[in-house]
């Protein structure tokens, strides 16, 4: 008898990501021991792995980073990470600035930056392939750099809300830096290479879980869900920003979700300022939350201003041809 995983996890918004650290949740909360067995399955299912795990991800995603992008598709690119940085991070520091690092609502300003200053790429394509051009479609490539928390650690960094030397930032790009490097030398390494990063998902993202327990992920639930609304709308700066530089601007909208590797972010930060530990795990929690209540909402976003431009600009010409 054969039953549909993948189909299941491809169903759920995030699903390779949430569901496995939901699992690890579960685990560690009614059968603890199980990840100090040691050997082996510690190894792999214990805490401590996502570290490891997460560090061969980040070296994947930068080796699936093209330097030789289109022109146009390179001007999109960077156009919707600024946008979708400046509206994410301002939102974050602003919230740090005014009510400190324990922030508002329940919602810390290390959980907002993380949900907040990247996007789902998956669902940023296949939105593209709907309402943009191939463009849009090529501008994914460069949106792999918003992936994993260097964004998150600049801006915390950037603004004084945390301490990151400079050490530990070098220590995040590194291996994203050596994988761009090999991806864009070698096509072939690029191409196996990218086949590979969807698999480590569930692996680093079940030893996240592990260092939680339902209690936590019950204290995340709401200022989640209102993180994930948030987040659905911080696509609004790349959509300006897009409008601004004379682009077709409704693809900026995509850019409001929150990705399913984000849920790393918050324990990445705390490794390179352990002052956050204490927040990290409960953030954790949040960004999860939020990459599924995004990726429900931002379609709807998208999808709603694409009909009202559309009615708009059908206006707009029925009025010329009854002037003309």
């Amino acid at each position: 008898m054969q039953i549909p995983i993948k189909k299941t996890l491809d169903k759920i918004p995030g699903g390779m990501m949430v569901v496995p650290l939901f699992l690890g949740v579960l685990v560690n909360t009614f059968f603890p021991q199980f990840l100090k067995i040691g050997g082996f399955t510690t190894a792999l299912f214990g805490p401590a792995a996502s570290s490891t795990i997460l560090a061969c991800f980040m070296f994947l995603i930068g080796s699936q980073i093209n330097f030789k992008l289109a022109p146009k598709a390179l001007k999109k690119g960077a156009l919707l990470i600024t946008g979708k940085f400046i509206v994410g991070a301002g939102i974050g520091i602003f919230v740090g600035k005014v009510f400190g690092t324990a922030g508002v609502l329940g919602l810390s300003p290390l959980a907002i930056l993380a949900a907040l200053t990247n996007c789902n790429g998956g669902l940023y394509a296949s939105l593209a392939s709907q309402y943009g051009d191939e463009t849009d479609v090529g501008a994914y490539a460069l949106l792999s750099l918003k992936d994993g928390p260097f964004f998150t650690l600049v801006a915390l960094g950037a603004s004084g809300l945390a301490q990151i030397p400079f050490k530990a930032l070098l220590a995040v790009l590194i291996p994203i830096v050596i994988g761009m490097i090999l991806g864009n030398i070698d096509s072939e390494m690029r191409k196996f290479l990218g086949s590979s990063k969807l698999l480590l998902i569930p692996f680093f993202s079940f030893p996240l879980g592990a260092g939680m327990n339902l209690e936590t992920i019950v204290k995340a639930g709401g200022p989640g869900i209102i993180l994930g609304i948030v987040a659905a709308f911080t696509g609004i700066g790349a959509y300006v920003l897009l409008k601004l530089f004379k682009e077709e601007p409704i693809i900026g909208l995509a850019t409001g979700s929150t990705a399913g590797n984000a849920v790393a972010t918050p324990a990445a930060v705390a490794a390179a300022d352990p002052t956050l530990a204490a927040i990290a795990t409960v953030a954790t929690a949040q960004v999860a939350a939020a990459c599924v209540v995004s990726a429900i909402v931002c379609p709807f976003v998208v999808s709603y201003v694409f009909k009202v431009l559309g009615n708009k600009k059908l206006k707009n010409m029925n009025n010329e041809v009854a002037t003309g």
